[in-house]
């Protein structure tokens, strides 16, 4: 049997260890990382914190987070003058300097541009490559250039002046650098003219070469702290100035080969020697030689590097610009954490794999079980012992072990990933795999005070091995996966840790939470009466405090359970932990718990109920640890395992505490375009000063669409500074940016005054708060003298609504008003129409006897009597028409009919009509008119009725022995072919009160009786009178006065001289005749059907009668085709009504059914009634009482 493993002899170790083995915690930036170029020349770090890169690719800004790079742009004067940039310097104005390949600049901070400083020698601009800048110990700035000499700027710092004439005996114009001493002396490495010394206060100038020098090239020059200035040449090392003797001895090199200096800086008391291609070097001021100098936190080896400038900052952090490589920041170590892993640098004692397990023996050895490397023993020292290396033996270590741990018998005990649980015998690296545990994946072995070792799988839950009787249980789930709580079981088999507390209770941690075990009765269920007091997460880590509370550590947060009151708190980010999924937990001697997490260490400040948060950048083996591998030694030293290694540390020995931290304002960003001095929103500048000293910012309401930038300005560990800020105006609570984020953006912001404040949490202290004013002005009409406006225009607007509403108000009255007199009118006429209904069937029996009386008896006075009463029955039914008239109006119905009438004999006519009345009262008629005779086209019948209603009127309100006036005559019109009549009625009756007359065209509208005559009518004539006046387009008005009389104007404009052919169509047909016609007669009423039969028959036509509608369908159905030449129906008959009658009809199967004339015959005379009358299949309507001359020339029409 073979065991592979490797023992490394004590005194190798002794001599490795001497390292410190501290994590990496340095940063190599790059150009993928935003820097411009490679090609670094030099650093500088402003009076504001910013670091600033001069490249041979343009220059570079840096806050911790983010370059911003600056170019040479053609044609704008305000970029830089070249994108070679040489050299960096600040003033004590806070000028930044800017020396390139071919002359000086100056940036503006405010405005974020650059200008042009003129460089004079001999009275002519020149342009020279500036190497070095420095400001002397009276203020003035001095540089150096190749091939133009040196430099002085001027007070105003507008141009820089040649000093050719102080350095004229050295007379060397190819300058590398310079240096003022302690003494006040300048001393000016050259090109190949060795080294110049200029003494102000005696103008002396010394001039070194070789041999006095080792080399004539000139790389760097410096004095330290003790006074002894050193030059560093490109080829021959360093060397030192003794002043006693004005003479330089060589610094020595423990090394191989001359060294090629190319830069130099004091770093914490500390020469520091960068080289061209031979890395970094110490000067060692007790050995007085250079030395190597080795930094195991480094990002990267380069003791090969070409380090062409070295800076340390105001932080004591580190820089190093390796030509072609980048940038190296190595912070300075301010929490002394420890380390064992594959970023070491120098020295490495356990591989490369991901640290699986930790665990310190009885031997206060060190055993690291390494992903897919085995083991490793490490001493007290952290020198590597043995590493026992994975194998194909069957007693071999397993390649990935999980859990490690000495029981109380001494015996070591190893589960691994894939191999199940083994003892290891230390000395020979043998494991014994005899134990019967029926998995390969142990995550966690412990032990209780009965000996019982417990044994964690990932899949089979637990057993309890008891080390004296060799006993084995096991103990797994129903795997039923109810989730019921209630149920004494272990509720899941995926056990990641297993912990025995002070009272020999044992605590789970799996798959579905957090359990507590009870070994001596076997029970689940041992608090809250749950077999799982922590559920919905996975447990990974748990420990007993010294007040025997219970601390576990899931993905879930952290949770703390007093056993004793059963109380559980949680923990999580929004409390300040790090990150919710807690991989390990110790407790130290100051009762705090330190936790490793998937995002660094957090430590939980009990006394201040506060996280302390730790990153990669304050020297852990990275941010992310591996959960199960934690261990705290018996001297309170923590260890934590994680990707890269191991994080060692006493925790008395790490701070909380960091320095005072300010926040800066960096950027300011509107619409994500940046701002500055010069930048403008709404016309107005945005800022009168920089962003970095702005404290407030002006914005127009288009521009309220802003980001902020903000920084520490701190480069040790920036991506883990977390900020938290806040608008006042938006709300009181802070918010919390995630670490390394230092930009916020407010989209479309109101106008008004923001205050906006941030502060930087870092180690658990909170920095000052940065406090700055947003302004954003509202526009125009937002501004406060528009909101004046808005206040006057909205109190006329409120009286104006006022006064509307009453207007309104006082409106609807009348509305309502008017509309109960409309609803009384409307019953009224409705009343009068249904009486009127009943009338006009016993009117037809008075007219038309009456019209066949006058047509037969011609004598005098018998037929002026008939003519009396014919002409009363038609006034008659003109009243009772009136009221058809009136609906008609209203509805739209009413259309004119115009024919050729002789006004002059239609008035004398019409005064006829009322003579018999006119006699009874003595009232005499007197017309006047010009001419004998005037004919015009007039619609007759209506006009009939409005000079009915004047003269009826004129005659009922007149007094015995009156007058009654009328006049007609034509006024010319202006139009061709048109005329105005004006009708004038002046009566000499009782007049009009004024009141009345205000309402005399108002339907209905009635003076009090006893005011007026006997005389009672229906109220609507004048209102008729007026809509058909107004409706033929003319105009009627009138002039009354109590007790005086009454006069009435009528003006209609009448058409003269239509022509011929249109007079035609209006000519009476009076030839018609239905002589020899059948015709089928349908009517209920025995009156209405005698006199119909009687009209008909004695007009020649053959009448067939029938009593219903249902009676005529019959006659019709049985009858020949053709026998009937038209058909008279009524509408509202019995049985069946003359609608469905004529829908029969129409529907019968036979060819004159749909041919044969059918006339509606009714009372019903409104235009909604011939509508459905022609909907019903009717041909034609004719009104009751039934005009004869009509119903002729209807019936021609149909049947021709």
């Amino acid at each position: 049997m073979k065991t592979s493993f490797k023992i490394l002899f004590p005194f190798v170790i002794y001599v490795i260890s001497s390292f410190t083995a501290y994590a990496q915690t340095g940063r190599f930036y790059t150009t993928d990382g935003g820097l411009s170029s490679s090609l670094i020349n030099h650093f500088f770090q402003d009076s504001k914190g910013f670091m600033w890169t001069a490249t041979e690719y343009g220059l570079n800004s840096f806050d911790g987070l983010r370059f911003a790079n600056y170019w040479h742009v053609s044609g704008d004067s305000t970029s830089i003058k070249n994108n070679y940039v040489r050299t960096l310097f600040e003033d004590s104005r806070q000028n930044l300097l800017i020396g390139c390949i071919d002359g000086l600049m100056r940036y503006d901070r405010e405005t974020n541009t650059f200008s042009e400083i003129p460089m004079i020698r001999a009275g002519k601009q020149v342009f020279p490559h500036v190497t070095q800048m420095q400001e002397l110990h009276n203020g003035e700035i001095w540089m150096t250039t190749t091939g133009q000499g040196m430099f002085r700027l001027d007070e105003q710092r507008k141009q820089a002046v040649s000093v050719d004439e102080l350095l004229r005996q050295s007379n060397y114009n190819f300058q590398s650098c310079f240096y003022e001493d302690s003494y006040y002396n300048l001393w000016i490495g050259t090109y190949g003219n060795g080294l110049i010394c200029y003494m102000p206060a005696t103008k002396e100038v010394r001039v070194f070469k070789y041999p006095t020098l080792n080399d004539n090239n000139i790389a760097a020059i410096i004095e330290d702290k003790q006074g002894n200035l050193f030059v560093g040449t490109q080829k021959r090392g360093l060397s030192c100035y003794n002043r006693k003797k004005n003479t330089f001895t060589p610094v020595p090199y423990v090394g191989n080969g001359a060294l090629s200096v190319y830069c130099m800086a004091l770093v914490d008391g500390q020469l520091l020697v960068g080289t061209d291609g031979q890395g970094l070097k110490l000067y060692n001021p007790i050995k007085k030689q250079l030395e190597d100098y080795t930094i195991n936190t480094a990002p990267m080896d380069f003791s090969e590097g070409k380090i062409h400038t070295i800076l340390e900052d105001k932080d004591k952090n580190l820089w190093l610009g390796l030509f072609q490589k980048g940038i190296v920041l190595i912070p300075k170590q301010s929490n002394p954490f420890e380390y064992y892993g594959s970023k070491s640098t120098y020295y490495n004692p356990i591989g490369q794999g991901c640290v699986m397990s930790i665990f310190q023996d009885s031997n206060q050895h060190l055993w690291i079980g390494a992903d897919n490397e085995g083991i490793y023993e490490l001493d007290a020292e952290g020198g590597c012992l043995r590493h026992y290396q994975p194998g194909s033996s069957s007693h071999s270590v397993a390649n990935t072990i999980m859990c490690i741990y000495e029981d109380s018998e001494k015996n070591l005990w190893l589960g691994s990933y894939t191999r199940g649980i083994a003892k290891l015998n230390r000395k020979t690296g043998v494991c014994d795999y005899s134990l019967p545990v029926d998995n390969e994946k142990i995550l966690s072995i412990t032990e209780d005070k009965q000996k019982n070792l417990y044994i964690g799988t990932l899949g089979s839950g637990f057993y309890q091995y008891n080390l004296q009787t060799g006993s084995l249980k096991h103990y797994e789930s129903a795997k039923d996966e109810t989730g019921d709580l209630k149920r004494n079981e272990l509720v899941n088999d995926w056990i990641n840790y297993i912990f025995c507390d002070s009272e020999g209770f044992i605590w789970l941690g799996h798959y579905k939470g957090v359990s507590c075990f009870n070994p001596l009765t076997g029970s689940f269920i041992n608090y809250r009466q749950v077999n799982t007091l922590i559920s919905g997460c996975v447990g990974y880590a748990i420990q007993e405090d010294y007040s025997g509370n219970i601390w576990a550590g899931t993905t879930d947060g952290l949770y703390c359970f007093n056993k004793k009151t059963e109380e559980l708190k949680r923990f999580t980010t929004a409390d300040g932990l790090s990150n919710n999924v807690i991989c390990g937990l110790c407790e130290d001697s100051r009762h705090d718990i330190w936790l490793s997490t998937y995002m660094g260490i957090s430590k939980y400040d009990v006394k201040n109920n506060r996280f302390v948060n730790y990153y990669s950048g304050d020297g852990l083996q990275g941010n992310e640890f591996t959960h199960g591998a934690f261990y705290k030694d018996k001297k309170g030293k923590i260890y934590f395992g994680g990707i890269n290694g191991v994080t060692y540390f006493s925790p008395e020995r790490i701070g909380s505490v960091s320095k005072e931290t300010n926040v800066w304002v960096t950027d300011f960003y509107v619409f994500n375009h940046p701002i500055h001095k010069n930048s403008l929103s709404g016309g107005e500048p945005v800022i009168d000063t920089s962003v970095q000293d702005a404290n407030q910012f002006r914005l127009s309401y288009k521009d309220n669409t802003f980001s902020i930038v903000f920084s520490t300005l701190q480069y040790n560990n920036p991506e883990q500074i977390s900020y938290q800020y806040k608008v006042d105006e938006l709300g009181s609570q802070w918010l919390s940016t995630e670490p390394g984020v230092n930009r916020v953006t407010y989209n479309n912001l109101p106008p008004g005054q923001y205050t906006f404040q941030v502060r930087a949490l870092n180690y658990g202290n909170y920095s000052e708060t940065r406090t700055v004013k947003i302004l954003i002005t509202p526009p125009w009409y937002q501004t406060w003298w528009a909101y004046c406006v808005y206040i006057t225009l909205a109190g006329l607007l409120v009286l104006g609504i006022v006064n509307y509403i009453l207007s309104r108000m006082r409106h609807r009255r009348e509305i309502m008003k008017r509309e109960h007199a409309e609803q009384l009118n409307e019953a009224k006429l409705q009343f009068f129409i249904n009486i009127s209904h009943e009338i006009r069937t016993p009117m037809t029996l008075i007219i038309n006897p009456l019209e066949k009386l006058l047509a037969d008896k011609r004598d005098g006075e018998l037929h002026k009597t008939y003519l009396m009463i014919y002409r009363n029955a038609q006034r008659i039914l003109r009243l009772i028409n009136q009221l058809m008239d009136v609906r008609k109006l209203d509805k739209g119905q009413m259309f004119m009919k115009f024919r050729e009438t002789d006004m002059v004999g239609f008035i004398a006519d019409l005064m006829q009509t009322f003579e018999y009345m006119a006699r009874k009262k003595n009232i005499r008629f007197v017309f006047k008119h010009e001419m004998p005779q005037l004919k015009v086209w007039i619609d007759l019948n209506n006009f009939d009725k409005v000079l009915m209603n004047i003269l009826s009127n004129a005659v009922k309100y007149n007094r015995e022995n009156g007058h009654i006036y009328i006049s007609c005559m034509e006024i010319p019109s202006e139009q061709p072919e048109m005329t105005t009549m004006e009708f004038v009625c002046r009566d000499t009756g009782i007049g009009m009160t004024e009141e009345f007359q205000k309402h005399i065209f108002e339907p209905f509208a009635q003076e009090h009786t006893g005011s007026r005559t006997k005389f009672v009518g229906t109220g609507l004539g004048m209102a008729i009178a007026r809509k058909l006046v107004e409706k033929m387009g003319g105009t009627i008005t009138f002039e009354s006065e109590k007790g005086v009389g009454t006069t009435f104007v009528i003006r209609v404009p009448f058409k003269i001289d239509p022509d011929a052919d249109k007079r035609e169509e209006q000519k009476e047909v009076s030839e018609k005749s239905i002589k020899g016609l059948h015709i089928l007669l349908a009517e209920d009423n025995e009156l209405n059907m005698e006199i119909a039969e009687f009209m008909l028959q004695n007009e020649g036509a053959d009448v067939i009668k029938a009593w219903n509608g249902q009676e005529a369908v019959e006659l019709f159905r049985n009858s020949e085709p053709g026998e009937f030449d038209v058909i008279l129906m009524d509408i509202m008959m019995p049985v069946m009504n003359g609608y469905e009658a004529t829908k029969i009809i129409r529907s019968l199967d036979r060819e004159d059914a749909k041919e044969v004339p059918i006339i509606a015959m009714t009372a019903n005379a409104f235009t909604e009634d011939r509508i459905r009358a022609k909907a019903a299949g009717m041909d034609e309507h004719v009104a009751k009482p039934v005009d004869v001359e009509l119903l002729i020339k209807v019936i021609h029409k149909l049947v021709k």
